[in-house]
């Protein structure tokens, strides 16, 4: 759903303007009509417009296109809670160094970088320009849908390897670019996850489960944050590339085309240099919990793989030091990373929270953390309980235990 926009647009008048001149220079007769999403909460304020003109060079042509404009939220308290100044820089970073290569990214028609709040990007609505569109499942999703995001990121994954190892010096100022906005000491992040992260642990204790198990896992996560997320993000080479950094089904769209379903990642705010670990197992820890176990791991990894392979080989890319077996290894040591995401957020995932979205931010982070580690009661518990032992068979805690 959206609502008309009918305040001040003095803002909206220069845009329009900035973004039908990076279209043609020769367009006349400009007009648009604008609209706010109001289906879900979104960290920045979100515009959707409609813009049609005319082509100034004699002809009956004219133009027609939808585009979505992003701006930091209008809230300071939201802009500090969310670090929306670097997370801007970091999209506008991608648009600008990265997706223009590439058609199945957004296409950018407008960027300006400009703190703390007046930052703009403006992107191809390609709900209506290209058929995707968001899927209803927001976890448990089917397999289709699973498998066709891992095919599309492992192509991601592919091409940004392809640029680190054939234009390295472009690449790297991608990387050296890239602003952290959310895994450093201090962080809100860090207490919340710091209270979430043990909720298994105390789960399984309760259910009897072997008590020195549960007391070095407990030891563990109490600290997951120092103990393992700043770890695990740390870039590794051969596999350290560019990653999505919040790889989640609200950042995919999907569409069918002549029967094969189709993804395209959205929202690079997040993206950092890392292992491609990063982005999988905080897709399959979010959207599939209570499917993940060893055999399941092994299966989707290979089509993870074999997209990655494939892709690689196409863009001339050796494919041996980017081996399954490499991949399997690394996502044992990494896999536990997308778990801790799901700690604090797999209950709001699956509608269990009560709040709204908002609310949570004028929290106190050790309170915000107790709420979020109460979300959905024994039954995310026992998800999260269970996917931790799933982990385990697959080998994600032979470096705990």
């Amino acid at each position: 759903m959206c609502e008309d926009v009918n305040n001040d647009q003095t803002w909206i008048d220069p845009l329009i303007d900035k973004i039908t001149k990076n279209i043609d220079e020769g367009l006349k007769d400009v007009r648009y009509e604008a609209s706010i999403p109001t289906e879900s909460f979104f960290l920045s304020d979100m515009l959707f417009l409609n813009i049609t003109a005319n082509f100034n060079n004699g002809t009956e042509k004219k133009m027609s296109i939808n585009v979505v404009v992003k701006k930091p939220p209008s809230s300071a308290c939201v802009r500090e809670m969310a670090n929306a100044e670097d997370q801007f820089h970091n999209e506008i970073l991608f648009y600008q160094k990265y997706g223009k290569r590439y058609p199945e990214f957004p296409r950018c028609l407008y960027a300006e970088e400009k703190s703390p709040s007046d930052s703009v990007i403006v992107l191809e609505n390609v709900i209506i320009q290209r058929g995707y569109d968001v899927t209803k499942w927001k976890y448990d999703i089917p397999l289709e849908y699973t498998l066709a995001a891992l095919r599309e990121i492992g192509r991601f994954h592919a091409k940004t390897y392809a640029m680190k190892e054939q234009h390295s010096d472009e690449f790297f100022d991608i990387v050296r670019n890239i602003k952290e906005t959310r895994y450093f000491p201090g962080t809100n992040l860090q207490k919340i996850l710091n209270v979430t992260g043990s909720r298994s642990v105390e789960y399984l204790r309760k259910q009897g489960y072997d008590a020195h198990i549960c007391d070095k896992l407990e030891a563990e996560f109490q600290n997951a944050y120092e103990n393992i997320i700043l770890k695990v993000i740390e870039p590794e080479e051969p596999f350290a590339t560019l990653c999505h950094g919040d790889w989640t089904i609200n950042n995919t769209l999907f569409k069918r085309e002549n029967g094969e379903l189709k993804a395209m990642f959205i929202d690079f705010a997040l993206m950092r240099f890392g292992s491609p670990v990063i982005d999988l197992s905080t897709f399959l820890c979010l959207h599939c919990a209570k499917e993940i176990s060893k055999d399941m791991l092994d299966n989707v990894l290979k089509v993870y793989h074999d997209s990655l392979r494939k892709c690689l080989i196409e863009n001339r890319v050796d494919c041996e030091k980017y081996s399954y077996e490499g991949l399997y290894e690394d996502f044992k040591k990494r896999g536990l990373f997308g778990f801790f995401i799901a700690t604090f957020f797999l209950g709001i995932q699956m509608g269990k929270i009560t709040r709204k979205p908002e609310d949570f931010i004028d929290m106190d982070p050790y309170n915000c953390g107790m709420e979020l580690r109460s979300i959905g009661g024994d039954e995310i518990s026992e998800i999260l309980a269970n996917m931790l032992l799933k982990l385990k068979d697959f080998g994600c805690l032979d470096h705990i235990l």
